[in-house]
């Protein structure tokens, strides 16, 4: 029983994904703060050209600023990875077959109503794959 979803994939957009993230802020207004707060917020590229232009250097390869005890380089990596883009995958039916439809059911309500239709789990097979093994892959995928 082979069915025929597709899969759609999506980048989001990585201003969504920082519109989510934490916004860091400085409480005083020297100039190492200041650069902390754009290596945090913007990347450690805006905080060596920020820095350049006060005559400070910041070294891609060595410590040169601690920002609350943790390297400026450390809390720019954090902030570029929580800011990546996000894949997120859509789900949906390509076709009105009964197992096209025993696929979707699984992935919106879960294998217990579809174990009720057809009693056997293994003989269900969603893009290729064993309906369980599936569902577990696509269970938080857009419907």
């Amino acid at each position: 029983m082979k069915t025929q979803l597709l899969l759609a994939t999506a980048l989001l957009a990585s201003a969504t994904a920082s519109a989510q993230s934490n916004t860091y802020f400085s409480q005083d207004n020297k100039i190492e703060s200041k650069l902390c707060v754009l290596s945090a917020n913007e990347g450690f590229s805006v905080a060596r050209r920020e820095a350049a232009q006060h005559g400070v250097y910041l070294s891609r390869f060595s410590k040169s600023i601690l920002c609350n005890g943790e390297d400026i380089r450390d809390i720019a990596k954090k902030t570029t990875l929580r800011n990546a883009s996000v894949e997120k995958v859509e789900v949906f039916a390509k076709d009105a077959q009964q197992e096209t439809q025993l696929c979707m059911t699984a992935l919106k309500q879960g294998l217990a109503p579809v174990r009720q239709k057809i009693g056997n789990l293994n003989s269900l097979k969603c893009n290729g794959q064993n309906v369980t093994e599936f569902v577990k892959r696509y269970q938080n995928a857009a419907i």
